[in-house]
């Protein structure tokens, strides 16, 4: 029988998945906070050209106002998702330890709670990240299993193994 390559235990605790959350949503599409700026810009720029004389401290005033209400929409929107998980939670999903096994070609996870278990080719993947405290496996666009780094005991390691199986797929959200 085949040994996997690594085998780490994880867990997820509702802080974990709040910073999932931010990261997903800021990190993980490297457009969005260009495109809320430029909206924001143009936005602001039609109100500045209505009224004489051009002013282009109300321009940037009007931008900044534009883009804090922008980015505090969508930080509303994740706080809110994020409580309704954490309500929700009938399955003892947070601090439920997972196990995932590393293999050549593929990945077996294990979850305590729900009681799960389930295989994926590395081909299957959607795609991996890794920000500066998970690696993040995009089992879909929209499904996605973390690693906390701090239980891993070699993260470079994992790295490594991750370039190597993932290409084209892996990227890096770190500094």
């Amino acid at each position: 029988m085949e040994e996997p390559r690594f085998v780490i235990r994880t867990q997820m605790e509702k802080e974990d998945y709040r910073k999932f959350l931010y990261t997903a949503t800021f990190r993980r599409s490297p457009l969005l906070l260009p495109v809320m700026a430029a909206l924001s810009f143009a936005m602001s720029l039609l109100l500045c050209l209505g009224r004489e004389p051009f002013s282009p401290i109300r321009l940037l005033a009007l931008w900044a106002i534009f883009s804090a209400a922008a980015v505090g929409a969508v930080c509303f929107q994740v706080e809110r998702k994020n409580r309704r998980r954490a309500a929700t939670d009938q399955t003892g999903f947070f601090g439920s330890v997972s196990t995932l096994s590393f293999y050549e070609d593929r990945m077996a996870m294990s979850c305590e709670a729900p009681r799960s278990f389930g295989e994926l080719r590395y081909e299957q993947f959607y795609g991996v990240m890794e920000s500066r405290e998970f690696f993040i496996f995009y089992l879909s666009a929209n499904q996605a299993s973390l690693v906390r780094k701090k239980d891993l005991d070699d993260p470079a390691a994992l790295r490594a193994f991750l370039l190597e199986n993932f290409p084209g797929r892996y990227r890096s959200l770190c500094c």
